[in-house]
């Protein structure tokens, strides 16, 4: 095992990235679709993730290596292409969505059902601001950004935990704890609504293209890392947030994290408002960093700031024009058609006969996922 200061620094990104993409939307999806067994969606969702988490370490330590060396057979080179090119359109995607729901928070605070023109506006100004931090000051300055971020986010994480679990507590030994109803839906669409959701646990996968800062096995370790932090985060975040869903109840299901913060406790608003605009930027940054870092290594022709330029104005054109929940299904998609040609990949790189029935299962579930995923709105 790679030294434990490495393996915590190089997750610092996947992390941002993984917390940033559905720490402030997975409850109310999972509320919406489940009700009081949310805390199982969650922990399906995490567990599929970590499956794929798999075939992409299988990929940093298998096919970079090859492709690095030139012994990659072309297939597989043009797998590993068309995975490049579709993860940049993956993170251009998820970078504008970030920045939607960040600005989302910022205006329902300052400004209750405020316009959607002023979401639009705040996000876009967020996409520059992180372009211009990248061109002058590259991945030093947006990795110093990225743990300042993350560091803060964890404080009010655990804040907003600590919160609702001791209102849960309270509430098991005064009144006793009332569960949110399951939803009457079928089991074909709370799959299909999961599937959805993918964005929500994307960001393992940022250590791909951090290889001109960490070896591959640092990288790998980071991975995981990441994910099981992440994931003890989610379910954590969830089971108690469970008890305090207004599904069932006159205040009606939660669009917002906001519209629980408001029950429980109104002085955490603006604590959640810090969370959202420094995890959703944090989770853009970290983004930006590995798209900058693909583009590179997609055309000779990307140098300089043009990387940024590219992505920054994508993300700044769907940001101004595209509704938040299109954004979360579409992002989902392109996310899962990346992991499904890495598990392809995968199977394509391994040995032994299970390793390669589980991969190509995997391929073929994230496939699904690409072509059927449903929106969670």
């Amino acid at each position: 095992m790679p030294r434990l200061s490495g393996v915590v620094r190089a997750s610092v990104t996947p992390l941002a990235s993984i917390l940033g993409s559905g720490l402030l939307i997975i409850v109310p999806v999972l509320e919406r679709t489940l009700g009081s067994l949310s805390v199982f969606g969650a922990a399906l969702v995490c567990g599929v993730a970590w499956v794929v988490g798999t075939s992409v370490r299988h990929c940093v330590r298998v096919v970079e290596p090859a492709q690095a060396s030139g012994s990659l057979d072309r297939v597989n080179a043009r797998l590993d292409q068309a995975g490049d090119a579709v993860i940049v359109v993956a993170y251009v995607i998820s970078v504008a969505l970030y920045l939607r729901i960040m600005a989302q928070y910022v205006v329902d605070y300052s400004d209750p059902g405020g316009s959607a023109l002023w979401e639009r506006v705040v996000a876009c100004a967020a996409v520059a601001l992180i372009v211009v931090v990248g061109i002058t000051r590259g991945f030093a300055g947006l990795n110093l950004l990225d743990r300042f971020s993350l560091g803060v986010v964890l404080v009010l994480t655990t804040v907003l935990g600590g919160t609702l679990l001791l209102h849960d507590v309270h509430g098991q030994f005064g009144a006793g704890l009332v569960l949110p109803p399951v939803p009457d839906i079928g089991i074909g669409e709370i799959l299909l609504v999961l599937g959805g959701i993918v964005i929500t646990v994307q960001g393992f996968e940022t250590v791909q293209y951090l290889g001109d800062h960490y070896d591959a096995e640092t990288r790998v370790w980071a991975s995981r890392f990441a994910q099981l932090v992440a994931a003890s985060i989610y379910l954590g975040f969830v089971a108690v947030a469970t008890p305090v869903m207004g599904l069932g109840t006159p205040a009606g299901p939660d669009v917002t994290l906001l519209d629980i913060t408001a029950r429980v406790a109104p002085w955490l608003a603006l604590p959640l408002v810090l969370s959202a605009v420094l995890s959703q930027f944090s989770a853009a940054v970290a983004d930006t960093v590995a798209a900058e870092g693909n583009l590179r290594g997609l055309s000779r022709f990307m140098r300089g700031p043009t990387p940024y330029l590219v992505s920054g104005g994508a993300a700044i054109l769907l940001a101004a024009t595209t509704p938040t929940l299109t954004i979360v299904a579409v992002a989902s998609r392109a996310f899962a058609a990346y992991y499904a040609i890495q598990a392809v990949l995968a199977m394509r790189t391994s040995t032994g006969r299970t390793r390669k029935a589980g991969y190509g299962a995997l391929a073929v579930l994230m496939a699904a996922v690409t072509l059927f995923a449903q929106s969670a709105g």
